[in-house]
């Protein structure tokens, strides 16, 4: 007798929050390029349509509503529990603001299977340039912060035997790894909710016997700019300080030096780049984002930016969008 429900070979998760054209893009080009992949679009509380959209469009894709924004993190491992529960041998979980060409899943598949090893595809942005955005990634020894590697170290990393190149790191805009490295390792760290919560898997990874690679020989395309824009431009930066700090302090056990170095070399930027242009609106925003993000850090509050900062980030987007900045 045939089960209803078969187990899936190859499960890709697509996680969506109000990005209905890049969603619909990203998913047109795994349902045509990638038969073999059974394509699962999380919801993350979406409110432009994206999930009608993709169910007129592309009747055979699962979608999953989380209800609500839980963030990078959150999103992912509501897909990945479902992916898990159903018995997929191989999970890759990607950016819904990339495109994928034909074979590539199937090749990342083929990567990941049979082997302790979770792999990333050489990752080129999206305008044309075929300029590299990850091709690996690495973790300053000096600050803890984790950074893709520039072309010039990518040129110095010659493939090893199997044609992939190991990495230190790797970008949760794409992770294939089999079911079983993905209960080995667990699930997202959702304190992060978004940013660094990649490395920090990376890091677990790495820890729990995972090799982690790059395969050059896959290439997907990706909008980049599609996550931090608007209101967002606050967030993130909000993100990338808290969970900058996290990452330093829990997956590398930073000192006070180091991580006084990552806020010098790698936040503090973000503030005097404005002061010097005598931006001092946008100065004055930016620093009282980065002071809530290490007052969090320090009272050990993580997860989503609190609710009345993401208000003030949405006015003072839209301010400045209009041209007036106010206090």
């Amino acid at each position: 007798m045939t089960s209803p429900n078969p187990p899936l070979q190859h499960v890709v998760l697509v996680l969506s929050f109000n990005g209905k054209l890049d969603t619909l893009a990203c998913v047109a080009s795994l349902v045509e390029g990638s038969p073999e992949a059974h394509v699962v679009v999380i919801d993350n509380g979406s409110f432009d349509g994206t999930v009608d959209e993709v169910a007129s469009r592309c009747p055979a894709v699962t979608i999953l509503q989380t209800g609500g924004n839980l963030g990078y993190t959150g999103g992912m491992n509501h897909g990945l529990r479902w992916a898990l529960a159903r018995g997929a041998a191989a999970i890759t979980v990607l950016n819904n603001d990339t495109v994928v060409p034909p074979g590539a899943m199937a090749a990342l598949c083929d990567d990941a299977m049979g082997r302790e090893v979770a792999v990333t595809p050489e990752i080129r942005y999206a305008d044309g340039s075929e300029r590299v955005w990850f091709g690996g990634g690495a973790i300053d020894p000096d600050t803890n912060l984790a950074r893709h590697l520039s072309t010039g170290e990518l040129s110095s990393r010659v493939p090893d035997h199997r044609g992939v190149r190991p990495t230190e790191v790797l970008t949760g805009c794409c992770i294939t790894a089999s079911a079983e490295t993905w209960r080995r390792v667990g699930l997202f760290d959702e304190r992060y909710f978004l940013n660094f919560e990649d490395s920090e898997w990376s890091v677990r990874a790495v820890a729990a016997g995972v090799s982690l690679v790059v395969d050059p020989r896959v290439v997907i395309h990706h909008a980049v700019s599609a996550s931090f824009t608007g209101s967002l431009s606050y967030l993130g930066t909000y993100y990338y300080a808290r969970n900058g700090v996290l990452f330093g302090r829990q997956a590398r056990g930073s000192s006070l030096a180091e991580t006084a170095r990552f806020l010098r070399r790698h936040v503090a930027p973000d503030v005097i780049g404005r002061v010097k242009r005598h931006q001092w609106e946008e100065a004055s925003r930016r620093l009282l984002v980065i002071g809530v993000a290490l007052s969090d850090h320090a009272r050990g509050r993580y997860g989503q930016a609190p609710r009345w900062l993401a208000a003030k980030a949405v006015r003072w987007a839209a301010e400045r969008s209009q041209g007036r900045p106010r206090t």
